[in-house]
């Protein structure tokens, strides 16, 4: 395993690489993780491991032990269902504030992921999926031109992401669930396209309420997928 550069900045490069192997897959929900191992693996100190194991916790993703190190969060139908709402909320303020600047331009990009999006569920290329649909509501937050929201937004995404790929594994471990899966992403495809074109339209209350939908209701999905 490569170590990072190391730099003043080295447990922020840390962080990112644990963070990388959870979403991945690498590191799964409920392993137990130790600074002390993971400083050799990475060739580094203990200190900015710790760190970011530190932060991690703070995130949400990592559970501190009583006997020492931390535990990866647990996939849980409760968590989840918090989760979205608190994504919902934010995400539908940022397609109210997208909407007075949504211009055919950008119209063409997020029709541009749409279509790349039906292409990569056609390939069956699930993963390529998931970070399509992830760059699509990144994209839609950036949009909003609210500078706070972006990073209001990360730690929820990075562990919406965390929820979906623990779900999409498992499905692509199982024909039916797999099939099931496909079934609800095309028809996610379709929402996404209507809260497009309410934002093509400006009409910033139609695209907010299209989206609090949609994510209110990929949660119920994900509830069915567990």
């Amino acid at each position: 395993m490569n170590a990072p550069v190391r730099s003043s900045h080295l447990f922020e490069q840390i962080h990112e690489i644990l963070w990388g192997k959870i979403l991945q897959g690498e590191i799964e929900p409920t392993q137990r993780l130790k600074d002390v191992e993971w400083a050799a693996k990475l060739g580094v100190s203990r200190t900015p491991v710790r760190e970011a194991m530190r932060k991690m916790q703070q995130e949400g993703i990592l559970i501190p032990l009583n006997q020492g190190g931390y535990e990866v969060r647990s996939v849980t139908m409760t968590d989840l269902h918090d989760l979205y709402r608190c994504r919902s909320a934010l995400e539908v303020q940022a397609v109210r504030e997208a909407a007075e600047h949504f211009g055919p331009k950008v119209a063409k990009h997020f029709t541009s992921l749409i279509r790349m999006t039906d292409q990569a569920i056609e390939r069956n290329d699930l993963d390529r999926v998931l970070a399509l649909n992830s760059e699509f509501h990144r994209d839609l937050i950036e949009q909003s031109g609210n500078v706070h929201l972006p990073g209001l937004c990360e730690t929820i995404r990075k562990l919406t992401l965390f929820y979906r790929t623990a779900l999409l594994n498992r499905a692509k471990a199982d024909a039916r669930r797999k099939k099931d899966y496909v079934q609800r992403l095309k028809a996610k495809q379709k929402e996404h396209r209507a809260i497009i074109k309410a934002l093509t339209e400006q009409d910033g209350e139609k695209a907010a309420s299209l989206m609090q939908s949609h994510l209110l209701q990929t949660a119920q999905h994900m509830e069915l997928e567990s």
